[in-house]
């Protein structure tokens, strides 16, 4: 997410809302997907892809580092996938009436290919000014941001760029994550029933001081951290042993017998104690896997 909240300039006034109300379904596409992609059911009904394993036996003894190492290979055995990706954001401060805060959610369609390596995303955010249409393409090292109707302009710089970085939204990103939790020894639970394979991680509290040492504490945090600045501007001194993830809990579902990821689900909040009060910060995303992609994903023309 990392893009949605309105900061007020001063914390009495933090943007007052009536409420979001639902994402918007994302309308058609300005071209930048050059071929239709395939009708393939979701992975769940799917083939198993080369280089799967089929055997159930053989998953009950396997840990979640080896689970998601097949998911690696199961993703990567197609050219390319469609996710559709939700989440919403909100800041709030104690004390303050019923209604009052900043909040805002996105839906968008995410088509994503391995080989060339490139996306194409587009989606609605909604929040306290109504809903604006986004586009977002990457292809090579270079992304492209569309904010608006159809014919706006397009902002392109590199990826390294945080404020085009902060715009894409990959799904396939959790796998490398979820990797990263297992090799630095975060406990991540491994739950079989029926046709799924769950794999969910819990961090009940931790200070935002303990980013450096916690992969999953890092991640909760750089998707705060652009909030924070923002806060920061306003007023706000409070260190970072101060500020307290107030939970999160990550999970992410395998197909049991393809290993392709079907989807994943992320929640958390941070607390920041201001002048008595405290301010709470709370993010919810999640992606779905729809099926395989066969289309091509190329550079805006009109981008420059």
């Amino acid at each position: 997410m990392r893009r949605l909240l309105w900061v007020a300039a001063g914390l009495a006034g933090i943007a007052v809302v009536s409420g979001c109300g639902a994402p918007q379904a994302p309308g058609p596409t300005a071209g930048a997907t050059t071929a239709p992609s395939s009708a393939t059911a979701p992975p769940s009904a799917s083939r198993p892809p080369a280089g799967a394993t089929d055997d159930t036996e053989d998953d009950t003894k396997a840990g979640a580092a080896e689970l998601l190492a097949r998911a690696a290979s199961a993703m990567d055995a197609e050219a390319g996938w469609t996710f559709t990706v939700t989440g919403k954001e909100s800041l709030t401060q104690s004390g303050a009436p019923e209604g009052q805060g900043s909040r805002a959610s996105y839906s968008a369609r995410v088509d994503r290919t391995a080989r060339p390596e490139a996306l194409h995303q587009a989606g609605t955010v909604t929040g306290k000014n109504g809903s604006k249409a986004e586009e977002v393409v990457t292809a090579g090292d270079t992304g492209y941001v569309r904010e608006g109707a159809p014919g706006t302009p397009w902002t392109k710089g590199p990826l390294t760029d945080p404020v085009i970085a902060a715009k894409v939204e990959d799904p396939l990103d959790v796998l490398a994550s979820f990797a990263d939790y297992a090799e630095r020894g975060e406990r991540i639970e491994v739950v079989r029933s029926g046709g799924e394979i769950r794999l969910r991680l819990r961090v009940p509290s931790a200070s935002l001081a303990e980013r450096g040492e916690r992969p999953a504490v890092a991640r909760a945090a750089r998707e705060f951290l652009p909030t924070l600045e923002k806060l920061r501007k306003t007023g706000v001194t409070a260190g970072e042993k101060k500020i307290v993830l107030t939970g999160l809990e990550e999970s992410l579902v395998l197909d049991a017998r393809t290993h392709r990821m079907t989807s994943y689900r992320s929640s958390f909040g941070f607390a920041v104690p201001h002048e008595g009060r405290q301010l709470r910060y709370a993010q919810e995303l999640g992606a779905d896997t729809r099926g395989v992609f066969t289309g091509r994903i190329e550079a805006p023309a009109t981008a420059g």
